[in-house]
């Protein structure tokens, strides 16, 4: 394969970032912080040593630059890959990843502490995506620079940020949209038939298997295939998906011949994979090949305005009255209540408003403490806390006294993910059933 240099700019952020290289260790990931230059190998003398069989003792350079790392092979035998192609220098932005060392070698991948990846794009829309905040104009601005190439997305967000919405969105603005876009969810199917699905299978190779099957990927091919909630996904399956993912090809079981496949890969999770990789419940190698560009979704609490403009567009999509949202005392409840179950949340919010009124928006004044902290006399930011604070507090009481403690029945009822549901307890000193 042909040499590129210089390869690939995936950044434009104004001000310099600071970027750190995640790598595999022998007890799961290491993060090293890249000040000024490091240099990668298998010798000891390199400031990162990796043990994968393909590193050659000197293999790469990476030199931090203002928004950038630039990525240097020293002239190792095996090489260095990032998208499918041998790069001899390429400058990279953080949220990629790339291989060095071939198959045997080892996957990288660049971080940043810095804020956003891109400047925040002009548009305030990203096909059925809107918002004005300069958090989701970053996620625009990202999705438009990589929605028409093959690169693997991981769609990070929390319950209800709408990852499956940035899909669909990637895939209509792609080469792809004429060909399928194919959703599986992980999380949803029973352990022993996410093989299946996934990869499909072959009649008699199990009891139930009467017919052939095709899988996702196949059904998939020539268009774009998102595994939601990939997080989910047993350790024992996920050697056979990165083998999907590296090769694109699959294997239907029961099988003994491997079927090419044309597929845009997308990703989606609520966890933080990277802490699933330290407790190894998740593979670095399946992760780093998966966290090609990463793109992070802001929950609805941190898009400010945002939530208006939203509820304004739901109504007119439901086809109900959108002067409700210019009701004031909807107004501020919607800007005053967290959204623990975003988007997803602010639609039964709105259309339950629509229906019952104003009032039965958010559960404030079901849920509220019969007496709110006087905050009178205090900076508006630091009232509006102390208020917010109460209502979490009592929500939360109530919502599991509601459900006898029960975490999962109370975090199904309040559209929450459980783990958001455990932080809450935290932050407000409740005792964990």
């Amino acid at each position: 394969m042909a040499a590129v240099t210089e390869t690939l700019e995936v950044h434009a952020s104004r001000g310099r970032l600071r970027f750190a290289l995640v790598a595999p260790a022998p007890d799961g990931v290491q993060r090293i912080p890249i000040v000024d230059t490091l240099l990668v190998g298998k010798h000891p003398s390199n400031d990162v040593v990796l043990e994968s069989q393909g590193v050659s003792r000197y293999h790469l350079e990476l030199r931090a630059e203002p928004t950038c790392v630039l990525v240097r092979d020293v002239g190792s035998k095996n090489g260095t890959f990032f998208d499918g192609a041998r790069i001899t220098e390429a400058r990279l932005g953080p949220g990629t990843s790339f291989r060095v060392g071939g198959l045997q070698g080892a996957e990288l991948l660049i971080e940043s502490d810095g804020a956003p990846v891109l400047a925040p794009s002009a548009a305030t829309r990203f096909g059925p995506l809107t918002g004005e905040s300069k958090s989701m104009r970053a996620v625009f601005a990202l999705l438009e620079r990589t929605a028409s190439s093959r690169t693997t997305l991981l769609i990070r967000g929390e319950t209800g940020t709408g990852k499956e919405l940035v899909a669909k969105a990637v895939h209509a603005a792609s080469p792809r949209v004429d060909a399928p876009l194919v959703v599986v969810d992980c999380g949803a199917i029973p352990e022993p038939l996410i093989e299946s699905e996934l990869f499909g299978h072959v009649k008699g190779a199990f009891t139930d298997a009467a017919t052939d099957r095709v899988g996702a990927f196949e059904r998939a091919d020539g268009g774009t295939l998102l595994l939601d909630e990939v997080g989910e996904l047993p350790i024992h399956l996920q050697p056979k998906l990165l083998r999907a993912v590296e090769d694109r090809s699959v294997q239907r079981v029961g099988d003994g011949a491997r079927r090419p496949v044309d597929v845009r890969l997308l990703a989606a999770t609520n966890r933080d994979l990277t802490t699933e990789v330290s407790a190894g419940r998740f593979r670095q190698d399946l992760f780093f090949r998966l966290a090609v560009v990463t793109v992070e979704l802001p929950p609805l609490r941190e898009r400010g305005g945002d939530v208006l403009r939203l509820a304004e567009q739901m109504l007119e999509e439901l086809g109900l009255d959108s002067e409700l949202v210019r009701n004031e005392r909807l107004k501020a409840a919607l800007l005053g209540y967290q959204w623990p179950g975003n988007v997803r949340e602010l639609r039964n919010a709105i259309e339950r408003a629509a229906h019952l009124g104003a009032e039965h928006a958010v559960p404030m004044a079901a849920v509220a403490p019969d007496r709110p902290p006087d905050v009178d006399d205090l900076p508006f930011k630091e009232a509006k806390e102390r208020i917010v604070a109460s209502f979490e507090r009592a929500y939360v009481e109530r919502l599991l006294e509601r459900h006898g403690k029960n975490i999962s029945a109370a975090a199904r009822d309040a559209d929450i993910d459980r783990n958001y549901l455990y932080r809450l307890l935290k932050k407000h000193g409740l005792s964990r059933p």
